[in-house]
């Protein structure tokens, strides 16, 4: 009704001007199918990508050293292996990052510490209708710590976020 009943702040992260993003990433999908004939290990494929993204913007840290993008690591792997037949599916993922700017309190940038998980699935095709899964979710508990940079050599701790590994399994019909 074009009525305007309240205003809500929204702030959200600016480039700005003066800042800088470049990088490049490389990835591959292979099927050990394409190089194998027959045999178990035609099933058997890997997943697998690497970034790499160097960024800068105005803002410098207490070191004078200009911030990188915040959410934005310089390094990044994912390396995926799997196993498909006509009734299993096994999928394990490996995801790694390097420190990331998070914030910043006042001048001081926060930034979160590197990081990397492992994720696994299992289904099971017992027929065209019914299939049994289960999920591992942050297998080995990765902790996420964050840190303050006062300068290249000088981190202290701000905080950590803990989440537990996480599992589910189940059945999946199909109608």
């Amino acid at each position: 009704d074009g009525v305007i009943r309240r205003t809500v702040p929204v702030t959200q992260p600016a480039q700005g001007e003066g800042g800088s993003l470049q990088g490049v990433e490389v990835g591959a999908k292979v099927s050990f199918s394409d190089f194998v004939r027959g045999g178990i290990l035609s099933n058997f494929g890997i997943d697998a990508n690497y970034t790499f993204s160097d960024s800068k913007q105005t803002d410098k840290g207490l070191d004078g050293e200009e911030l990188p993008f915040p959410d934005n690591s310089k390094h990044q792997v994912n390396l995926i292996g799997w196993y498909q037949d006509d009734a299993l599916q096994v999928r394990v993922a490996y995801s790694y990052r390097t420190p990331r700017l998070a914030t910043t309190f006042g001048a001081i940038p926060i930034f979160q510490d590197t990081a990397q998980y492992v994720d696994a699935n299992l289904t099971y095709n017992i027929n065209e209708n019914f299939a049994l899964y289960a999920n591992a979710s942050n297998v080995f508990g990765e902790i996420e710590r964050y840190y303050f940079q006062f300068d290249s050599d000088s981190k202290q701790f701000h905080s950590q976020n803990e989440f537990e590994p996480r599992y589910s399994a189940g059945v999946r019909v199909r109608f």
